[in-house]
């Protein structure tokens, strides 16, 4: 009963938190041009920032100008360390539903400027839908349960069909990073 109550009140505080109306809409992120800076320094500025942001650098080329995360998954209410959600409609979406972000940057250059194109990707964890076997089994429909430990329990066709949905940009996060590069560089 403690527990349900517990739930009842997060659940309660995130709705009063994110309402029910649309998610603040950020039109672009517009590149961030940076004057009298190199390409050698705003990518290790970029670098910097998306590691502060606990991103995992996946592919860095200096050459190709490019960089690219690996897949985060949204931070949690409990995680306040983290900084990958944004904005409150993201954070409120990102302890409802399992999502992740991928971050790629490209970085170009002409003789006055550098400039750095920032796009996030969120994609949204899909598991097939499975039969429930009656009302008494149905807490243990997606979860095997303990007192000391809750687990995700599939069975192999779920596993296969198991996928990461594409669920547009992140369009408040972009402009986050891009800020705290600007703010990096100018130090």
């Amino acid at each position: 009963m403690k527990k349900l109550s517990i739930l009842m009140v997060v659940g309660v505080i995130l709705f009063s938190v994110t309402g029910c109306g649309k998610p603040e809409q950020i039109v672009s992120s517009d590149p961030l041009c940076l004057p009298g800076v190199g390409v050698s320094d705003a990518m290790e500025a970029a670098q910097k920032v998306l590691d502060q942001m606990q991103f995992t650098i996946e592919k860095y080329d200096a050459e190709a100008r490019y960089i690219r995360t690996r897949p985060l998954s949204g931070a949690q209410f409990f995680q306040i360390w983290r900084q990958d959600n944004a904005s409150v409609h993201t954070a409120a979406e990102a302890n409802v539903q399992s999502l992740r972000r991928i971050v790629e940057m490209e970085i170009t250059s002409d003789a006055n400027r550098t400039c750095l194109a920032c796009r996030v990707y969120v994609q949204q964890l899909s598991i097939p839908e499975k039969p429930i076997e009656g009302i008494i089994r149905m807490a243990g429909t997606y979860t095997v349960s303990s007192m000391s430990k809750q687990t995700l329990g599939l069975d192999d066709e779920q596993l296969e069909e198991m996928e990461w949905l594409d669920n547009g940009l992140d369009r408040a996060l972009e402009k986050k990073i891009l800020d705290k590069i600007k703010r990096e560089t100018t130090q």
